[in-house]
Order: structure tokens, then sequence, then C-alpha cells
């Protein structure tokens, strides 16, 4: 990758990445209010960096103060072999970033909730983020949420101790998949009645613009909420809209105030991929935003 904005070369843009993630764990830290007392941590979600190689992905994480990354296979293949995951966990240790997830990954049939599951235990992660879907059309937006193969995924989950988290994207047909597990309650409802080991990645972006009460959502479904994906948005009804923090429709204050109400000790993923390549420091603002708040 030779350029990551405008005018700047990867290179000069991570050189002053490091400038700054210095200064934020010498002293910013200090600066921040209530900092320590959340249980939950802010991650970076595989899919931000999908225009990286996984070295590029592994030092724009340690150089931006990401320790944390949910998985993409973009970054290790699902093919990948032993001595290939061995490699990338080498890399991440060596880069101080934990692999706590794989996904989101697209899921349709039996066969392939099975190889992901394979690919996650080997990975050695306790979670997967994953939408099991029935095939209606040429695109992931066409497809349908699948009860069928929900039921999969939960005896899966059982078996390989594994927590599955289901993505939700959005009620909004232009801007989400309304037919493909569009939010939390559609998604409790197809379910509710299968092993504990099924929850949510709850895009909070995206229940925000389907105009749902966040806060609700936290407490009515504490105990299935594994994961989630946070971004600032420009627009109130548009849950793809991301944005940096100086131009945000709402704030995120009253979500981590009812996370920590629960005690959720998970990730929340920085999940911003609009970002590049011409606006790579909203990374940095969008970091010192959250974390101001945890």
């Amino acid at each position: 990758m030779e350029y990551v904005a405008k005018g700047m070369t990867r290179r000069e843009f991570m050189a002053g990445a490091v400038v700054g993630a210095a200064s934020l764990a010498i002293g910013g830290c200090a600066n921040l209010p209530c900092c320590g007392q959340t249980k939950f941590k802010l991650a970076m979600a595989g899919y931000t960096l999908n225009s990286f190689s996984v070295d590029d992905a592994l030092d724009f994480c340690a150089a931006h103060g990401f320790a944390h990354l949910c998985v993409k296979d973009f970054h290790l293949p699902y093919d990948a072999s032993p001595a290939k995951i061995a490699e990338f966990r080498r890399k991440c240790a060596d880069h101080g970033v934990t692999p706590y997830g794989v996904g989101p990954i697209s899921i349709y049939s039996e066969d392939e909730a099975k190889s992901r599951f394979d690919y996650a235990a080997a990975l050695g992660v306790p979670l997967m983020v994953g939408i099991p879907g029935k095939k209606t059309g040429p695109k992931w937006k066409d497809c349908h949420s699948d009860r069928a193969l929900c039921e999969v995924c939960s005896r899966l989950a059982d078996e390989y101790g594994i927590r599955f988290a289901i993505h939700n994207h959005g009620r909004n047909p232009k801007t989400g998949a309304p037919n493909l597990y569009p939010a939390v309650p559609e998604t409790y409802d197809l379910i509710h009645d299968l092993s504990p080991r099924m929850g949510f990645c709850v895009d909070w972006a995206y229940t925000y613009a389907d105009g749902l009460d966040c806060r609700e959502i936290v407490t009515k479904y504490a105990s299935r909420i594994f994961d989630g994906h946070v971004r600032c948005l420009s627009d109130k009804g548009n849950g793809s809209a991301g944005i940096n923090p100086a131009g945000r429709v709402f704030d995120y204050d009253g979500i981590f105030d009812a996370l920590r109400s629960i005690g959720y000790d998970g990730c929340l993923g920085l999940e911003l991929a609009n970002a590049f390549p011409d606006n790579p420091q909203w990374i940095d603002e969008s970091r010192d935003y959250f974390r101001g708040l945890m």
C-alpha cells in the first residue's frame, strides 16, 4: 500500500501515529474521564483495515494503540495451514495484539459452518461473529435470515465451546439489510430458544439509526451481547454513514453507561472502513472519543 492519505505516504503517516500513540500511553490516559473504570475494551474491527495486508494491519493496530483485533479472512484466509496460523499468532504477539475473535463471516451451508468453526478453533479464539444466511440473490444483502442454519451454528457453538455472535446490518433497505438479521429484536426471536452461546455482535450505529432505544437493548438482551461495533455517524438514519467525532449526530454516553451497568466485559470494535484511504485521522479521533467515555 503506497498511500494512506492524499499527499502522505504510509511511512509518513505511521511515523506520526507512533508519536501520537506514545503520547496517549504516557500522558493521555490520565486526562480521560473514568479511565479504567469499565470492563470492556475498545478493539479494532478487522473490516476497517480491509485494504491492508496482514503486516500493515498489525503495524497499524500497534501504532494506533489497538491491542485487540477481530480477525477477517483477508488477514488470515479460511484455508490457512497450521503453519500460517502459527505465524499469524506470532506476528500478533510481536505487535502486542490479541486476536479475540473472527468475523463477521457469512455462512451459507452446514458444511461451511463446520469449516468456519474449525477455523476459529484452530486460531484459538472464543468468539465468532457470523451471519448465517439463505442466498436469494447475487449480493450478500439479498440474503435472508435462516433459522435452520442458526440451529446448526447453535449445535456447533456448544460442540466447540465457541460463542457465536450474529451481526445486525439495519432495517433500512437503502443502507442496511432488512431481511438479514436487521436488528437485535428480530434476531432474538430466531435464536432465543437455542444455545446460550448464540448471541449478538451489536452494531450500535445501525441500532441507533433504526430508531431503537440502545440502552433498552443493552438491558433487555444483556446475557446475549457478546461483541459490538462502534462508529460515529453523520446521518441519524444511515447506520453506515461513518464520520469523525466532530461531525457526529449522537453520543455513545448512554450506551457505555448501560454496558457498564450490566458488567459487559467484551470488546467494542471500531468499524470505520470508509475512513480509508482519505481520512485515516478519523481512526485516532474516534479512538480518543470512545476511550474518553470509558
